[in-house]
């Protein structure tokens, strides 16, 4: 199960890789917004999807915090998943990222 998670995250972050490649070739970008919009989301979601990772593989010595000398990874995993929540707030929530992807790149009417 834990291999599976790491790969699955492995995969998704191989993909947005892939996309940023996409956004430099003009011939394959159909909006020049969606990208990088799309990336916003995809990427902050990421990133905390690998801090719940880190501190779900780390178990219950996850509880413990930067400081502590017997927190795995120095107590990186519980800094990098609190702080991920920030990212999806920083620059637009990821709510509003949606809808700005729904209306402007999709053109879907207003909810």
């Amino acid at each position: 199960a834990v291999r599976d998670k790491i790969t699955q995250l492995a995969v998704r972050a191989e993909g947005l890789r892939q996309n940023a490649r996409r956004m430099r070739v003009d011939s394959l970008i159909d909006h020049p917004m969606r990208i990088p919009l799309q990336g916003k989301v995809l990427v902050t979601e990421l990133v905390q999807d690998i801090g719940a990772a880190g501190m779900e593989i780390a178990g219950a010595a996850a509880s413990r915090y930067l400081g502590d000398p017997n927190a795995p990874d120095g107590g990186h995993w519980p800094h990098a998943y609190m702080n991920s929540y920030g990212m999806t707030i920083a620059a637009g929530s990821n709510e509003i990222q949606r809808n700005i992807l729904a209306k402007a790149v999709l053109e879907l009417p207003s909810a």
